[in-house]
């Protein structure tokens, strides 16, 4: 079988990338989805969307924006070949599909399902029919995020704990959620080893703990320098890695040449190459080559190639009146319907100390942004007066 990938052409903002070039898991999207198609026997073709397929065998065609799981495509092709009839892939809509932030995703939403970019064509004498969806069901298992209920009107968050994802990548936050969900599925694996793979980790670790055990099933790459202190879980960590002194990395994947700052906590997070993170608290966040920083955290955001974020900087990911974030798409504003969600920022983004980023927002390639000259002490006059201070 063969995997015709559309190609879009359509620029991901604030990047200007094209959505098979962005970094999912510190991998390009297409590269992930050559593999995940050969991984089930299936070559992949990639075309331009005015040419026209001739192929009388059985077929996949899809978007070269769609981030999906060799699993959930497995299911989606063995319930195709069932139906002798042209199908589309569609999820009941459930956890998965609002956590996922669907609203900026170019689908089609039903009341009892969400159609995908994914498309299966039977053989040739099969094609008349219409088109029929395949719809799965997805949320099995979720883990939960304890919240306050007068921040989330529930009394825990859910994040949808699965081996089957599909995310179509067509704004930074389906970015975003895409690697997340990258995360959550090998998570999702882990905590389906086998039983004599389970009885075998007990007795290493000589513990029932979990976290012992999560601790065991780390990936490491070559050349690590990792202090003995360091508290490593569930994580993926690149070559040439240094860990620092009380370093806290969980479900999480390092990319090459990473610097990991003594104390430094990252949890659920993607970290690209050669980044350096020097203090603080990246939970949630999806971090790009080449990052600097030592504010004190940064969470629910995704951060470009070669940004510098400084002390004090603030991304926010939350609103005070309790409302969801609101996002930007082709010049429209769009409910993302999720409470909590940073900011991005494109590639080369400097944030100087005490700049505050709002919710939803994007900040642009290579702006550099400090905070204006009365809100910094540049100099005292004679008349010991500083513009938007007060001396004591």
């Amino acid at each position: 079988m063969k995997a015709y990938i559309i190609k879009n052409k359509i620029k991901i903002e604030p990047f200007s990338e094209d959505s098979g070039e962005l970094l999912i898991g510190n991998k390009r999207l297409k590269d992930l989805q050559k593999e995940s198609l050969e991984s089930l026997g299936i070559i992949t073709v990639f075309f331009d969307s005015n040419s026209k397929i001739n192929d009388d065998n059985e077929y996949l065609i899809f978007d070269e924006g769609i981030y999906f799981s060799p699993s959930l495509l497995r299911e989606f092709i063995d319930k195709s070949k069932e139906t002798n009839s042209p199908t589309v892939c569609s999820l009941k809509p459930g956890i998965f599909t609002k956590q996922t932030i669907v609203n900026t995703q170019n689908v089609k939403q039903h009341e009892n399902r969400v159609e995908y970019n994914i498309f299966y064509y039977p053989e040739k004498n099969f094609r008349n029919q219409e088109i029929k969806p395949i719809i799965l069901d997805i949320d099995n298992e979720q883990e939960s995020l304890n919240l306050p209920e007068h921040m989330y009107k529930q009394s825990s968050y859910p994040i949808p704990l699965t081996e089957k994802v599909i995310v179509q990548v067509d704004h930074w936050a389906n970015l975003w959620t895409a690697n997340l969900m990258s995360i959550l599925s090998r998570l999702a694996s882990l905590k389906k080893i086998s039983k004599f793979k389970l009885i075998a980790l007990i007795l290493k670790n000589h513990s029932l703990n979990k976290w012992k055990i999560l601790g065991s099933l780390n990936n490491f790459g070559k050349n690590c320098d990792i202090h003995h202190t360091a508290c490593i879980e569930g994580s993926l960590i690149g070559n040439n890695v240094t860990i620092g002194a009380g370093a806290v990395i969980r479900n999480s994947t390092i990319g090459d040449g990473c610097l990991i700052g003594n104390g430094v906590i990252i949890e659920t997070s993607v970290i690209g190459e050669k980044s350096s993170i020097l203090n603080g608290h990246i939970i949630f966040c999806v971090i790009y080559p080449g990052f600097f920083t030592i504010t004190q955290a940064v969470s629910t955001s995704v951060i470009g190639r070669d940004c510098f974020i400084g002390l004090g900087a603030v991304l926010t990911d939350f609103r005070l009146d309790n409302k969801s974030i609101s996002v930007i798409k082709d010049g429209v504003k769009i409910d993302t319907g999720s409470t909590l969600l940073g900011c991005c920022l494109g590639n080369n983004v400097y944030l100087g100390s005490g700049c505050i980023v709002a919710p939803g927002r994007i900040i642009s390639n290579g702006t550099h942004i400090s905070l204006s000259e009365e809100k910094v002490i540049t100099g005292i006059s004679d008349k010991k007066e500083i513009n938007g201070f007060r001396i004591i």
